[in-house]
């Protein structure tokens, strides 16, 4: 059988060049994710930041599950509020691509695994908002952010007995880098919290009618290599889009 194919929904950057020079614009993701789903067994499949619905619809047509990445801040006007002081380094582009993609998979019954800006991208394209700031809106925050050379295992996470997180983890409590400061704030339709840090920042959510569809507020991809537990993730979202693709 094929390999499945894994959709990884990519952003985008401004490249730095000489003074006077086109500037050059990439779209793409951190090669943490594809090594990541190649060492899973999948087949990434990546897609730009282009507002096309038509090749968005026959991306996702071809895929057999959504890896939806980290990244800037969601536009906040599309969850109706104004944006915080800090809030920062928005792409409306993307955030319509991603919509437009998430929207699709989720019609389409396939697997979703959410990283960091998906999760916070899924929750919103479900009708959820999103606390803008940690450090300024939340009481006694802890650190969200690492600044670490290496990768940190920064904070501890609290994972609800029963959820999917927790099947996939093996464990209710877990060490986890973290390089954020928004997180979800009200539910999206049709979702539920599996996970907090201590000071009650939610870093996790999950469908609560058990769909395949997972979003985490750390990153999986930057430890995976290192720290077993967190290639799983990888591996549950492979593993779903085989069981898929055989129904």
């Amino acid at each position: 059988m094929p390999k499945p194919i894994i959709l990884i929904a990519c952003g985008k950057r401004n490249e730095v060049t000489p003074q006077g020079s086109v500037q050059t614009i990439t779209s793409g993701c951190n090669m943490d994710y594809i090594q990541a789903v190649v060492r899973a067994g999948g087949a990434p499949l990546l897609v730009p930041c282009i507002p096309d619905t038509g090749a968005l619809e026959a991306a996702v047509q071809a895929a057999d599950a959504l890896l939806l990445t980290g990244g800037g801040d969601v536009n906040s006007l599309v969850y109706g509020q104004e944006p915080h002081p800090q809030s920062k380094y928005q792409d409306p582009v993307r955030d319509e691509m991603e919509f437009t993609v998430t929207r699709l998979a989720l019609e389409r019954g396939l697997p979703i695994l959410a990283v960091c800006r998906g999760a916070q991208l899924l929750n919103v394209a479900l009708g959820g908002t999103l606390i803008q700031d940690i450090p300024t809106q939340v009481k006694d925050p802890i650190n969200h952010y690492s600044h670490g050379t290496d990768v940190v295992l920064l904070h501890s996470i609290d994972i609800e007995t029963g959820t999917l997180l927790h099947r996939i983890l093996e464990s209710g409590v877990t060490a986890v880098n973290s390089y954020h400061h928004q997180t979800v704030d009200r539910l999206g339709a049709g979702l539920r919290v599996n996970s907090r840090a201590r000071d009650g920042v939610v870093e996790g959510i999950e469908a609560e009618d058990g769909r395949p569809v997972l979003g985490v507020q750390f990153h999986p991809e930057e430890c995976a290599a290192d720290y077993p537990q967190f290639q799983r993730l990888f591996d549950w979202l492979v593993r779903s889009a085989s069981e898929l693709r055989v129904k």
